[in-house]
C-alpha cells in the first residue's frame, strides 16, 4: 500500500508531463461523432477531461471507501472494548459467586466441625463417666472381696487359737 501511493504519484507527473509536451497535438480541434450529432472540440482535452474526471471519481470513491473503513474499525473497536468489558465484568462476578460459595463451605465445614467437636466431646464425657462409674464398681466389688478376704483370715485365725 505504502509503494502504490508513489506510483499513482509518479504516473499522474508522468501524465502532466507528457500532456505538456504535446499540448498543440491535444489542443488541436477534431470532428468529433456523438451518433446522434457531431461537435468541433479538440479530441485530447476531452480524452484528458474524461482521465482527469475518472481520477477524481476514483479519489472519492478511495476515500469514501476508507472514511468508512475507519469507521467500521472504530465501531469495532468500541463494540470488541464493550464486550471486554462484559468479559471483565462477568469474570469478576464469576469471581465474587466463587469467594461466596467458598466462604459457604468454609462455614458449613466450621458448623460440621464445631457439631463434630460438641458430639465427640459428649461422646468422651459419657464415656469418661461410665470409666469412672465402672472404676467406682470395681473399687467397690475390691474393696468387698477385701473384705470378704479378712473376714476369711480373720475366721481361720480365729479358729487354730480356739481349738
Amino acid at each position: 500500500m505504502k509503494i502504490l501511493q508513489p506510483l499513482i504519484l509518479a504516473g499522474l507527473v508522468l501524465l502532466g508531463i507528457f500532456t505538456l509536451a504535446n499540448w498543440s497535438v491535444l489542443s488541436a480541434p477534431t470532428t468529433l461523432s456523438f451518433v446522434a450529432f457531431h461537435l468541433e472540440a479538440p479530441l485530447g482535452l476531452l480524452l484528458l477531461g474524461m482521465l482527469l474526471l475518472f481520477v477524481a471519481l476514483f479519489t472519492a470513491y478511495v476515500l469514501v471507501l476508507r472514511t468508512t473503513m475507519l469507521m467500521d474499525a472504530r465501531h469495532y473497536a468500541r463494540e470488541l472494548e464493550s464486550q471486554q468489558q462484559l468479559a471483565n465484568k462477568a469474570e469478576a462476578s464469576r469471581l465474587t459467586e466463587l469467594r461466596a460459595q467458598i466462604d459457604r463451605e468454609f462455614v458449613q465445614l466450621r458448623e460440621t466441625a464445631d457439631t463434630t467437636r460438641t458430639d465427640l466431646g459428649t461422646r468422651i464425657e459419657g464415656m469418661e463417666s461410665a470409666l469412672r462409674s465402672s472404676i467406682e464398681e470395681t473399687g467397690r466389688s475390691l474393696s468387698a472381696y477385701i473384705g470378704e478376704v479378712d473376714d476369711k483370715l480373720d475366721r481361720n485365725m480365729a479358729r487354730p487359737a480356739a481349738e
